[in-house]
């Protein structure tokens, strides 16, 4: 990529960041309504009080397992089953999303392993998913896309324009002074001087 090509990909990227940067509003308030923080969580619905009493231990049981039967997949079943529908072998999953192998074998081995954000970052630019799949991606290893983060766009942004580069993302990323999606080779140069 030569320096005019590199400055009208900034120029677009900034462009872009200024379109989908929300202004700054203060929340509406409705006078006697409270403001909810959080969702709702089983406790908060009354899962105390099915403890306490009145269920028997089957009725119990038949809840429970109603409610695993429920849940969806996980962050790594629906990583490893989008990368059987886009036909990516996992050693290319690793090197195109910039990790590590021995990274990449602790997403796939360790039942305990929760990965950043900006690993599920990486692995949708290797996996080369639309944006919706990095949306659902992100969402099972409890992330979402949020148009107050510059990373977060910037990286949409990629994905929109289907430029599946992670050393692309991560020198915009440095361009803008953000911190970058991946690490482990730590500011290679590259061959076009970018």
């Amino acid at each position: 990529m030569n320096d005019n090509e590199k400055e009208k990909l900034l120029k677009d990227l900034r462009t872009y960041l200024k379109a989908h940067t929300p202004k700054e509003k203060s929340p509406r308030r409705i006078p006697g309504v409270p403001i909810l923080g959080a969702a709702l969580s089983i406790d908060a619905i009354g899962a105390r009080a099915l403890r306490k009493g009145g269920l028997t231990s089957a009725t119990k049981n038949a809840l429970l397992q109603g409610i695993h039967q429920m849940l969806r997949p996980g962050f790594r079943a629906l990583l490893f089953d989008l990368a059987k529908k886009k036909g990516v072998p996992n050693v290319e999953i690793y090197r195109r999303s910039d990790l590590t192998k021995a990274h990449f074998s602790k997403i796939k081995n360790d039942d305990d392993y929760h990965p950043s954000k900006e690993t599920v970052l990486a692995l949708a630019i290797g996996l080369k998913l639309t944006l919706d799949e990095t949306k659902r991606l992100l969402e099972r290893a409890g992330y979402t896309l949020t148009d107050s983060s510059k990373t977060d766009l910037i990286v949409q942004y990629f994905i929109e324009r289907q430029r599946y580069d992670v050393d692309e993302v991560n020198e915009a990323l440095d361009a803008f002074g953000l911190p970058t999606i991946t690490n482990h080779r730590k500011s290679r140069e590259r061959k076009d001087g970018w």
